[in-house]
């Protein structure tokens, strides 16, 4: 093979492991004696795609034309700049003879598309196949809802949005207390389509929409071997409830950092619903009101986000912390756990018709939705409440 016929585009990292490859052949002529190809199981592709291990690294390579390969890698790397999941581009190779003479055929080119193979990740016929429950075909529409609407919130168009072009991955997290917690994510596949734009419109949204609910009849019928109407119907409702319950925590989270000043994944790590931000945004106006009194004048809405971040909820985490109240609670996180507190606070609150305090709430919620012995429960709440009595100021009613 004559390299001065290669354009070559390919991430520094994983250039030696590539460069030797015999990309100036089909890639369904490879020799298996010479490459080691993997056994990777695959969705169906309208591209050839094979998967080969070098000494380091596994690859995904796609033959596609060379204008195709360029805009879907320069798009795989905007993606993944926007936080959107995806597969990781490695880069490309086009290989032709005579490619920069006049009399060279642009058509006449093998161009290929380099992206890191995703372990443990598993293509959508695959997942259905084994006849999973409703709860876990439930998971997967979760987590490809959760997808698009990342796409849509930054105003990403993917024009050819399916089943058969995502992949899905349990991926390790940890919460803020590192706890470690698995969670099912999907991760776009084909990127070949995706359009970025100024402004998305609803159109667009909407033919996103249509396209993967269209995929799911699909893969029902497919894989079935028959319409099951009432499965479809459940299925297509439950995607688009989790794609605008998404979609709306997206916005919302937007505004509530535009509101507040507050970053979102630097104070509360991740929050899951939209009705924790409006739990905050509760406290945080009475925690301005608070301050304005004391202060004899109108305190500005992010001065107090600020404040009541630093002397009010972030103190009184560490109380948890150092309590080990999250061990009453193993399944929550930081904040959905004062967030709860507080909201069982209202209730309690309205069902007393007065003000229980912060203490009688905390008590009570422990006493409630913990399954661990009363004692251990009273011993630690009354050493919590003595300790946030010097966090919460007294018109706080703790």
């Amino acid at each position: 093979m004559d390299k001065k016929n290669l354009v070559i585009n390919l991430n520094p990292e994983y250039q030696q492991e590539l460069i030797d490859l015999p990309w100036n052949q089909p890639l369904e002529k490879w020799d298996s004696s010479e490459i080691k190809f993997l056994d990777v199981r695959k969705g169906v592709s309208k591209h050839l795609i094979r998967f080969i291990r070098t000494k380091n690294f596994s690859f995904a390579i796609k033959q596609t034309n060379p204008i195709s390969a360029y805009f879907e890698n320069e798009s795989l790397i905007k993606l993944l700049q926007n936080g959107i999941h995806a597969l990781r581009p490695v880069g490309y190779v086009f290989y032709k003879k005579n490619l920069f003479m006049k009399n060279s055929d642009p058509d006449n080119v093998l161009a290929f598309l380099i992206t890191l193979l995703e372990e443990k990740s598993i293509p959508h016929s695959i997942l259905f196949g084994w006849g999973f429950t409703e709860h876990n075909r439930k998971l997967i529409y979760e987590a490809s809802a959760e997808l698009i609407a990342n796409l849509h919130f930054n105003n990403i168009y993917w024009g050819d949005a399916s089943l058969a072009n995502i992949l899905v991955k349990f991926i390790k997290l940890k919460d803020e207390n590192g706890r470690t917690f698995t969670e099912l994510k999907a991760f776009l596949a084909d990127a070949e389509t995706v359009n970025f734009l100024k402004n998305i419109s609803e159109n667009q949204k909407q033919d996103d929409l249509n396209k993967f609910i269209q995929s799911i009849e699909e893969v029902n019928d497919a894989l079935t071997g028959k319409k099951n109407l009432t499965i479809i119907e459940e299925d297509k409702k439950f995607f688009h409830k989790s794609y605008s319950e998404h979609l709306s925590l997206l916005i919302k989270t937007e505004n509530f950092e535009k509101l507040t000043g507050l970053k979102v994944k630097k104070h509360f790590y991740k929050i899951s619903d939209q009705y924790s931000l409006d739990s905050i945004i509760k406290q945080i106006e009475e925690h301005k009101w608070y301050l304005s009194e004391k202060a004899s004048r109108e305190i500005d809405m992010k001065d107090a986000a600020q404040d009541w971040i630093k002397n009010i909820y972030e103190p009184t985490i560490n109380e948890f912390n150092q309590l080990k109240l999250f061990d009453l609670f193993p399944k929550t996180n930081s904040l959905k756990l004062y967030v709860d507190i507080m909201a069982h606070k209202y209730y309690v609150s309205l069902e007393q018709n007065k003000d229980v305090g912060i203490s009688f709430a905390i008590k009570s919620y422990c006493e409630r939705y913990s399954n661990q012995e009363q004692s251990s429960i009273t011993r630690l709440v009354d050493n919590l409440i003595k300790r946030l009595a010097k966090i919460f100021p007294q018109r706080y009613n703790l």
